[in-house]
């Protein structure tokens, strides 16, 4: 392998693993201010009404705690997708990436992606109901035209490497 590939996904194995570290830490902090959230209602009930965040600070607890959820869920899927794209690189890195095991992570990733996909959608449900039109808080999660094309991609990738993997196993099969 050159030297510059092999340099390409090093870098991408660290940066990998720095992505998973950062996941990690956002679901810790996630179940945190979510159990942090449920001890300390009241008070955070008080600074809730002074902000202008929120549309009625008076209702929103269980959807902050649903929303906490779904945030969780999320992040629980971008630790699977990452993990597998690990796995990916890894295989990728001993030479030989056109085997049938890839096109199972890549389609792998691609339902990661569809989940994640669908969860943000309850997450902006939930986000736009309690928070004022105004915030940025308002606008998160939705459908998003980058998220259905990394989907779209996870999916066609994973049929080139079947293809590939099937293809080297019939021109191995016939020298």
């Amino acid at each position: 392998m050159p030297a510059q590939h092999s340099t390409l996904l090093g870098v991408t194995r660290g940066l990998l693993w720095l992505m998973l570290g950062l996941v990690a830490a956002a679901t810790v902090l996630v179940l945190v201010v979510g159990i942090a959230l449920v001890a300390a209602w009241p008070d955070v009930m008080v600074e809730l009404k002074n902000s202008k965040v929120f549309v009625d600070p008076g209702i929103i607890q269980s959807q902050l705690l649903w929303m906490m959820a779904v945030l969780a869920a999320i992040l629980a899927v971008a630790v699977y997708v990452l993990r597998q794209l690990q796995a990916l690189v890894a295989s990728a890195a001993t030479g030989d990436p056109f085997v049938p095991a890839n096109a199972r992570r890549l389609r792998r990733i691609g339902w990661g992606l569809v989940a994640a996909q669908l969860l943000a959608i309850p997450l902006h449900m939930i986000a736009s109901s309690v928070a004022a039109a105004h915030s940025e808080f308002a606008g998160m999660g939705g459908l998003s035209l980058n998220n259905i094309l990394a989907i779209l991609l996870a999916f066609v990738l994973a049929a080139v490497f079947e293809q590939g993997a099937a293809m080297r196993d019939e021109l191995e099969g016939t020298v």
